[in-house]
């Protein structure tokens, strides 16, 4: 039973492992919403075309002025920021 249980865990994340790529981003602006959580807008250059994008963080701080995001190289408009 466990043999099938991993075999199967592990089809599942071979699906879902897209191929991601990663760039640094640098941050545009940061403000505070009503919840008082942190907006921050941030923009990437992929190729010669530039990305912008932004995240809601809760209970976070981000100190510096370029952060990680990881994209899809086919539709990098679908991007999430890596943070520590």
């Amino acid at each position: 039973m466990k043999k099938i249980l991993s075999f199967f865990l592990f089809l599942l994340l071979l699906a879902c492992s897209a191929e991601q790529a990663q760039t640094r981003a640098h941050i545009t602006q940061r403000s505070t919403g009503k919840a008082g959580r942190l907006m921050i807008s941030y923009e990437f250059r992929v190729g010669d075309s530039l990305f912008s994008d932004s995240m809601e963080l809760a209970n976070r701080v981000v100190p510096h002025d370029s952060v990680t995001v990881l994209f899809s190289p086919a539709n990098p408009r679908k991007s999430h920021l890596s943070l520590p």
